[in-house]
């Protein structure tokens, strides 16, 4: 009998029994005693003990309740406890089963009933440093994971075995401790505590499997392996290509040599697949530069998946995957390789083969951009935007105020700094698409600044209602801070902050005045954001500063005059409304900072090119078509590197006519 499973299932009943009874029959009890009535009649001799059977099934629920959170973080504090390797085991046999089942290798075994062979069997005891030699795409990473995978069987039988763990190290930079980056990486991947890991470590009940060295930069790479060198007695397995005499420094080493496949190898395992690579058996006997070719299991599976539907013209092995693939399935050939060299290109530069569904931050990606997305976003969108933004501003402002002030607003939108940006560049054949973009930035500006000036000018209504002599020193004090904030000189503050007051002094301080300021205190602050973040992307773009928009009141006089059409009027108590309205605005040069956030939400309309909104359904249809493996991974490094090289017009024209090919009735038979 498991008596742990016995004990779990024994709380479960007895919270459910206290839980149950406390919410159905004593609380309402208590609510029925405490507003006022009484206690049922059968309970009526049992009342005096209500509140502490309350207090005290309450608790048992509590308690109960919080068992298992409790119980698991006073495990995580005590790291001996085999718990903690049984859960450890658990998750490394997960991630080795997906990562295999996922693999290219579980993808060519899916779809043609074998897969390559890789390489010699490594050892099922590891006692010193052991180092896999072979070239990219021989198999080395399969047999970690095969290694691995015996490894947890062996520990789960053995207590006095150490967890095996399986590490990318393309994550890792020089400028990183080594051993600390090693905790925080099983900590991350399969939930092992530090502190546990670090007791692992020194008791040496941990070995690591280290894989991805070649990921690494040269200069990493060598530093990388003078750190794995100095871990001290721990055993490791670490996985590379031969990098000629740098394991001399490696003491207690042995040495793993994964060689290519012969030919014999390759036309064996077509053989085994007959008759569903009988085309690609003929290529390799027709051509042998083709058979030289496939050297690695890599080589082979790609090939095999790319011949899997019929008989293809060569062009190379990871093009005629990547041709191959494309070309069965439906949609635009060309939207899904741009979205793949996207992705690959995050993912060389991660040092890493996920092909993510989400965004990174810009840094990573904002210089993959091509200069159409740029133009109309800069030059289309933005200003769009802000033409609708002193659109709607005047508009709102001449509904609530008048013409005058509208005006005031109108010709104020000069100076919103740093709002033009030159951008260069051609609509890529479709002028519509910057009409489009130019529409949506100007109703976005239009509705949001509408919005924000009927707020503020609707608060401005509310502060105006306290007494006179409160908004009089509401006013200058914020009149003050804004002009303190712009020009940090005491005198010149003083100075600016006189203006409201004597207008103040003139008008009263009139409620036109307190709806002005609030208007522009929240419009000038929209603005200045959105600018500040419009300027950090441009900056990320490596673009110099720009400059303003002088066109801008224009586009105000048009809303001054569009509120004019609606029935504003010209009124004679303007001063004050106007005065408040531009020391409201006079806030957007102190907002224009480049805010990481908002720079991060403006930056991502300009992946929509490469990376369209639909992203998981791409990502699906390329798992689908072998271009992906589970996980949305890339299946190797060499169709990552080849997918981020390639130029997506070309290549999304090749799969046109492959797909044109493999119709009834196309142009041209396929040929071997």
């Amino acid at each position: 009998m498991d008596t742990r499973r016995l004990a779990r299932a024994s709380r479960l009943a007895a919270l459910i029994t206290a839980g149950g009874v406390t919410a159905l029959v004593l609380v309402p009890v208590a609510v029925n005693t405490v507003t006022g009535g009484s206690a049922p009649h059968v309970l009526g001799p049992y009342a005096a003990w209500l509140w502490p059977a309350l207090a005290a099934l309450s608790a048992v629920t509590a308690g109960l309740a919080a068992w298992d959170p409790l119980r698991a973080l006073l495990l995580r504090r005590r790291p001996a406890h085999p718990a903690h390797r049984t859960a450890a085991l658990d998750r490394v046999e997960a991630f080795v089963r997906e990562r295999l089942d996922g693999s290219l290798a579980g993808e060519v075994r899916l779809k043609l009933g074998v897969a390559p062979r890789v390489g010699p069997r490594l050892p099922g005891r590891v006692r010193t440093a052991l180092v896999v030699l072979g070239e990219p795409g021989s198999g080395r990473t399969t047999l970690l994971l095969e290694l691995a995978e015996r490894l947890v069987a062996a520990a789960r039988e053995d207590p006095l075995r150490p967890v095996p763990v399986v590490v990318d190290l393309a994550g890792w930079r020089r400028t990183e401790d080594l051993g600390e980056w090693l905790l925080r990486a099983v900590a991350d991947r399969y939930g092992i505590a530090p502190r546990v890991a670090r007791r692992w470590l020194r008791e040496r009940e941990l070995l690591w499997l280290l894989d991805d060295l070649d990921e690494l930069p040269g200069a990493d790479r060598a530093e990388c392996l003078d750190r794995v060198s100095a871990l001290g007695p721990t055993p490791f397995v670490l996985c590379a290509t031969d990098p000629g005499d740098a394991w001399a420094g490696l003491p207690r080493r042995e040495v793993v040599r994964v060689e290519p496949l012969r030919r014999e190898d390759v036309l064996g395992l077509v053989a085994a697949c007959a008759p569903r690579l009988d085309g690609l058996h003929e290529a390799l006997l027709k051509n042998p530069e083709l058979a030289d070719e496939v050297r690695t299991p890599l080589a082979f599976g790609l090939l095999a998946l790319g011949y899997r539907a019929g008989r293809a013209e060569y062009r190379g092995i990871v093009d005629t995957y990547l041709v191959e693939s494309a070309a069965r399935g439906p949609g635009d050939p060309e939207r899904v390789v741009r979205a793949l060299r996207f992705l690959a290109r995050v993912a060389r530069r991660r040092h890493d083969l996920a092909a993510r569904t989400r965004l990174p931050r810009r840094g990573v990606w904002l210089d993959f951009v091509g200069e159409a997305a740029v133009w109309r976003l800069f030059r289309r969108a933005a200003a769009g935007a802000l033409a609708g933004a002193a659109v709607a501003l005047a508009a709102v402002v001449g509904v609530r105020l008048g013409l005058v002030p509208a005006a005031f607003a109108a010709v104020a939108t000069i100076l919103v700094p740093r709002c033009g940006f030159p951008a260069s560049g051609a609509e890529d054949g479709s002028p519509g698409r910057g009409k489009r973009w130019a529409a949506v930035g100007f109703a976005a500006g239009a509705v949001v600044v509408g919005a924000v000036a009927e707020a503020g000018a609707w608060l401005g209504g509310q502060v105006a209602r306290r007494p006179a002599a409160v908004v009089f020193g509401l006013v200058v004090v914020t009149a003050l801070v804004i002009a303190y904030a712009g020009t940090r000189d005491r005198y010149w503050a003083v100075v600016c902050a006189l203006g409201p007051a004597g207008v103040m002094v003139l008008t009263g301080p009139s409620p036109g005045l307190v709806a002005g300021l609030g208007a522009g205190l929240l419009v000038g602050a929209v603005a200045g954001v959105f600018v500040g973040g419009l300027t950090a992307v441009w900056a990320g773009l490596g673009r110099p500063a720009a400059a303003g928009l002088r066109w801008l009141p224009v586009a105000g006089l048009a809303g001054a005059g569009l509120a004019a059409g609606i029935g504003a009027d010209v009124r004679l108590a303007a001063l004050g409304p106007a005065t408040g309205l531009l020391v409201g605005l006079a806030v957007a040069p102190l907002a224009n900072r480049p805010f990481d956030p908002v720079a991060e939400l403006l930056s991502r309309p300009l992946a929509l090119d490469e990376f369209p909104l639909r992203r998981k359904a791409l990502l699906r249809a390329a798992r689908d078509r072998l271009l992906l493996v589970e996980g949305f991974r890339f299946p190797h490094a060499a169709v990552r590197d080849h997918l981020a090289g390639c130029d997506p017009v070309e290549l999304a024209a090749t799969v046109a006519r492959r797909r044109a090919d493999l119709r009834p009735g196309g142009g041209s038979a396929p040929r071997a």
